[in-house]
């Protein structure tokens, strides 16, 4: 009996080894913690990790590299100044997912901004980062006015039709509340697997940037800690909703999108409590003039695939006076906007392609100079 004991613990030492010394050598020779998405300096990680663990994430470090407007700076991460506000200027705060984002990070739709912000003569910001909902853009909106002292006159709230998913599946379950039960902030994804988890790129940065010798054994380290918490995680989901959904938490495109094939009372009820908590703390605001909800249908909806249209939802909401709802659902169908050949090839998430942006962009601010006052 003692003997098997020994014989099965030095088994298990040299298979540790074993593998250990493989997963080494795979660190060794490929190198794949040298990842375009780490960061330059200790400066632009901590300012990313410090912010993310408020609100979930911030724009990922290789937007930069395409990025071709000028230089960048730390909060970039978090929001970009296209135009500075000045007193006697029409200020503009743009919030929201990858649709806002996409108008800083895609040359031809940022001409086109640039062009709107020329001759309209406002200043702009631009806070669009991929995912956003309803929830991070509230404490996104915060830490704006706390920590930059950010106060537009006019907020343009981009509400995609994934913000549903993204609420219910991506940030429900991270929310940190007040005692009211409001948002407070949003916890990041550690080590868990999940599409927005980017905990290797800290990992991956800080050792890079901080570690002067035996760099290989502390990415080996890491793999084995990172890999044994993302078992850890999918081990727990599995035992809480079984193996089918197993995977849901890492809120793939699958996950997200379902919400808008079939979505439940209760759920749909989550949405609009989140949405409504949103546009109130910006009509609290007294010094926003206007804030402007545009919403834009999916190639889905127009083929009749999607039951659930987040711009219906928006409308069911309790909306101030101080809120206009630019439904491009309406424009489309009074035959105000083109419907055919507007979105990427391929794009799962129907996202416009340049030109249709650029389009959009000019559709958003013309509707806006006729309905500002």
């Amino acid at each position: 009996m003692k003997k098997n004991i020994i014989l099965i613990f030095f088994s298990f030492i040299f298979a540790f080894a074993l593998i250990y010394s493989l997963v080494f050598s795979w660190v060794f020779i490929l190198e794949k913690y040298k990842d375009k998405n780490n960061f330059p300096n200790i400066d632009s990680l901590n300012f990313h990790e410090k912010y993310s663990n408020q609100i979930h994430h911030l724009r990922g470090n290789n937007w930069f590299k395409d990025k071709k407007y000028g230089k960048w700076k730390n909060e970039d991460y978090l929001f970009s100044s296209i135009s500075e506000f000045r007193d006697r200027s029409d200020n503009f705060l743009i919030q929201g997912d990858s649709w806002a984002e996409y108008m800083v990070f895609k040359d031809k739709i940022y001409k086109g901004l640039m062009e709107e912000v020329k001759n309209r003569d406002i200043g702009l910001i631009n806070g669009g980062t991929s995912s956003f909902s309803p929830s991070p853009m509230k404490v996104q909106y915060e830490i704006l006015e706390r920590q930059y002292k950010i106060k537009p006159d006019f907020v343009i709230s981009i509400i995609d039709q994934t913000d549903i998913g993204d609420e219910l599946c991506r940030y429900k379950h991270n929310i940190i509340e007040n005692d009211n039960g409001t948002v407070q902030s949003i916890r990041r994804e550690i080590n868990t697997g999940a599409v927005m988890d980017i905990s290797k790129h800290y990992n991956f940065s800080k050792i890079l940037l901080e570690k002067k010798k035996f760099i290989n054994f502390h990415i080996t380290n890491y793999y084995f800690y990172k890999t044994f918490h993302e078992v850890k995680t999918r081990i727990l989901n599995i035992t809480k909703f079984g193996f089918k959904n197993g995977g849901n938490y890492k809120c793939g495109f699958q996950q997200i999108q379902k919400y808008l094939i079939n979505i439940n009372n209760q759920e749909k009820e989550y949405f609009k409590k989140r949405t409504q908590e949103y546009l109130d703390y910006l009509v609290s605001k007294k010094y926003l003039k206007k804030i402007f909800i545009v919403t834009f249908p999916h190639k889905n909806h127009l083929e009749r695939n999607y039951k659930i249209n987040v711009s219906n939802i928006i409308n069911e909401l309790n909306l101030s006076s101080k809120i206009l709802h630019i439904d491009f659902n309406e424009i489309i169908k009074n035959n105000q906007f083109e419907k055919e050949n507007i979105y990427e090839l391929n794009d799962p998430a129907s996202h416009l392609n340049e030109e249709a942006y650029v389009l959009y962009i000019k559709k958003i601010f013309k509707i806006i100079r006729e309905k500002k006052n």
